[in-house]
Parts: structure tokens; sequence; C-alpha cells
């Protein structure tokens, strides 16, 4: 995925960055066993499940929920990368953009 190159090739290295993954159920969420490895590099991960297991512990709901909850920290130092449904990515984008995040500065895979 376009996600985990960025974080792999290390083009994010002394950055301060923060990745809301979304799935529907663990079942559905890729890579959650590179969560703990993209953290030490310097990611912070936040999975959020629309239709979580009981016991989930973490964010439930949708990305775009989460992330207006969370708010843009600094938005002249902020920019996206997403992929996914084309509907989630509208709704990140037009929450970044809400949050002064310049719409250049938000990419997506389509």
């Amino acid at each position: 995925s376009p996600i985990r190159s960025a974080i792999e090739s290390g083009a994010l290295a002394g950055k301060s960055c923060t990745l809301y993954y979304g799935a529907r159920s663990s079942s559905y969420m890729a890579y959650m066993d590179k969560f703990d490895e993209w953290e030490q590099q310097g990611v912070k991960v936040i999975p959020v499940m629309s239709q979580a297991e009981s016991g989930w512990g973490g964010r439930t709901g949708y990305v775009q929920a989460a992330l207006k909850e969370d708010g843009v920290k600094v938005a002249k130092n902020t920019g996206a990368l997403m992929c996914g449904m084309k509907g989630m990515a509208e709704d990140v984008k037009e929450a970044l953009v809400e949050g002064g995040v310049d719409e250049e500065r938000v990419l997506t895979n389509f």
C-alpha cells in the first residue's frame, strides 16, 4: 500500500506523523502486526474500527470523525497522504482544509 511504502521507505524520518487507520474490524485491518514497528519509527498509529469486536479498547467509528475530534494541530506544517474509499478521503480532505491545511498538501491515491 502507498501508506506502508511511505512509512517503511524512511521518507517520514524525523517528521511528526500520525496515521489514522480505519477498518470495519480487526480481521479487516491489514498491517496490525506492523503498528509497533511504525510507532518506533515515529509514526503515531491510531486504529479506528467502524464495527469493532467486543473488547476492543481503541477508537471506534470512522477515521474522518476521529480526525475531526482530534483536530489539526499545526495547519501550516500539516500534509496528508490518503488511500482508501473516495468518500472517506473527501471527508478527511474537507476536515483538513477546514482546519487550515493547504489543499495542495492533501494527496490521495486516486
